[in-house]
């Protein structure tokens, strides 16, 4: 190998590598695939590239699986079972920088049986008229296995193998096979070059999230001389990987921008080269997530079926602390255009798991004054009451466990006035330490006009965007509504901005993505051609309103929801 050839000297810059898109080596397996071989960075020692040069042969091992290297004056070892299976002249095809597609596609493993392997070798100075090699002549050779050992044929899911082929350029290349090493037939080396398997770091394994939504996986010191990486990524606890990427042997990490928010993912590399495949242990993350960390409604106090309805869900498995307020006396104050006849003035609340009464309050004074008042700001972003005796309701609420909790909000003078229902989470840490967190928002009631509309909101909190279904139901609601709202209308604001709308769920071709969400999400779809609307958006950390109106000023009995979508 020390020596030089006298005509030809082989330097590879790049990786040499060719694919298969196929079934492959299984008894009676008859699918095709292609091969690509990549000669832009080959060079003769002149220093002119080899592009568009030489003749390209794909060869079978035969039935004993063994390989003989090429011979003076024959491709394939006398007296060996190996066979030419294709070969191709490179002086035809069609090259793009030196990289050669051929045969996409159109190479048949019909008669290949399992125990039999492939190899490709490619001859530069050998041409279709003259195919008989030399003793001195310069070739490329890379081998497969069938799986039961010696080099590692790996295939991608994206049907590229990382791999090059070993060029040998030593005076006399054409050796018998029992002279030359059998690393040197798979090494993914230019000649002279020193080869070896991969090799993993376990130190240099690293996984961070430098910039929310990102995940960023290293392997500082991690090898795979003259070969490439693969990345991969399971949910924990999964079985199945998925192959996110593939990269060059001097790449040292991958950046993975299409991660969820607040997921459990292990990734790992595998490094293959022609001496073989290694894989690190699996590596952790969980990602950045936000939460929702209050809920609110404003809306008409009626009664019968305009009654205001306000369901809020939450899921985790710990204790989650919340409290609920409704505002009438104390939104007058901090609601610009309201006055005392526009609200509610005695507000009482009642909280519901099903259909059992659990807690109530009618002015919010009268018990655990001290405790709530401790859940103002800053522990939460509710802003303190005003004045301690006035006739606004709130609670403490405690519970443990996923589930979903309804306040039904009354007018105790039965005017029919507005108010205020919020839930705020009084957890104080960061989002992904929280134990249990708010996942759903559903209010129902009537829809009137000007500042009778229901209005929604919510606050996101954390570091990342956060994903969200909103709906607004009209016609979807149960035929027991005698008066549903025909045709609701959506608008969602971030200040007074508008950021969204939405009159009919099916507009602007946004039905696939409401449908799939929906279904993530275990809201109910809806019916084709109705005019309930929807909104599936993306949301960065802040307050945000949405309105519910009818469109031309239309009324009823209308339905507000958001969906965590995460």
């Amino acid at each position: 190998m020390g020596a030089t050839n006298n005509t030809t000297t082989m330097k590879m810059k790049n990786i040499i590598s060719f694919g298969a898109v196929a079934s492959i080596f299984a008894s009676g397996a008859f699918g095709s695939f292609g091969v690509t071989i990549d000669v832009g960075s080959l060079q003769d020692e002149g220093g002119v590239d080899l592009v568009q040069k030489g003749m390209l042969y794909l060869v079978s091992g035969g039935v004993d699986g063994e390989f003989s290297l090429p011979e003076a004056g024959g491709i394939v070892g006398a007296g060996s079972d190996d066979s030419i299976v294709e070969s191709w002249d490179l002086t035809s095809e069609v090259s793009a920088g030196g990289e050669y597609i051929i045969g996409s596609g159109e190479v048949s493993f019909a008669g290949l049986v399992e125990g039999q392997s492939l190899a490709i070798l490619w001859f530069p100075n050998l041409t279709e008229a003259n195919q008989v090699p030399a003793a001195s002549e310069a070739y490329g050779f890379y081998r497969s296995a069938d799986g039961s050992g010696g080099d590692s044929w790996a295939i991608p899911t994206d049907g590229t193998l990382l791999h090059s082929l070993k060029f040998f350029a030593g005076a006399s290349p054409l050796l018998s096979e029992s002279d030359v090493p059998p690393f040197l037939a798979a090494a993914a080396f230019a000649a002279g070059e020193d080869a070896g398997p991969p090799v993993i770091n376990l130190a240099g394994l690293s996984t961070g999230e430098p910039a929310p939504g990102t995940v960023t996986f290293g392997w500082n010191g991690t090898t795979a001389p003259g070969g490439a990486f693969n990345v991969e990524r399971r949910l924990q606890g999964g079985v199945d990987w998925t192959v996110l990427g593939s990269v060059g042997g001097d790449v040292e990490s991958f950046d993975d921008p299409n991660v969820g928010r607040g997921k459990d993912y292990d990734y790992r590399l595998v490094a293959i080269n022609g001496f073989g495949t290694e894989m690190t242990p699996a590596q952790n993350i969980v990602t950045l997530k936000s939460n929702l960390i209050n809920l609110a409604t404003r809306g008409i106090l009626g009664t019968g079926e305009n009654v205001l309805i306000v369901g809020f869900s939450f899921g985790g498995t710990g204790d989650i602390d919340l409290l609920a307020r409704t505002q009438g006396p104390e939104m007058a104050i901090d609601s610009a255009g309201l006055g005392p006849d526009d609200v509610a003035a005695d507000p009482s609340s009642g909280l519901y798991l099903g259909p059992n009464l659990i807690q109530d309050n009618d002015d919010w004074g009268d018990t655990q004054l001290e405790e709530i008042k401790a859940l103002f700001s800053p522990r939460t972003i509710a802003q303190p009451n005003s004045d301690d005796a006035s006739k606004d309701s709130a609670m403490i609420i405690t519970q443990t466990a996923a589930k979903t909790l309804t306040i039904i909000s009354q007018d105790i003078q039965g005017l029919g006035r507005l108010a205020l229902v919020e839930v705020f989470d009084t957890y104080d840490g960061l989002p992904n330490d929280a134990p249990t967190y708010l996942t759903n928002l559903a209010t129902r009631g009537y829809v009137g006009t000007g500042s009778g509309i229901i209005i929604g909101g919510f606050t996101i909190d954390g570091e990342v965007d956060m994903k969200l279904l909103l709906r607004g139901k009209g016609p979807s609601l149960p035929a027991s509504i005698v008066n549903p709202l025909l045709d609701p209308k959506l608008t969602l604001y971030r200040g007074s901005e508008v950021i969204g709308f939405n009159d009919n769920w099916e507009d602007d071709g946004a039905a696939a993505e409401v449908i799939a969400v929906s279904d993530e999400v275990g809201a109910a779809n809806y019916a084709t051609g109705s005019k309930d609307s929807a909104l599936v958006t993306t949301l960065s950390p802040g307050l945000y309103t949405f309105f519910l109106q009818g469109v031309d000023d239309g009324t009823g009995v209308g339905l507000i929801e958001v969906f965590l979508a995460d």
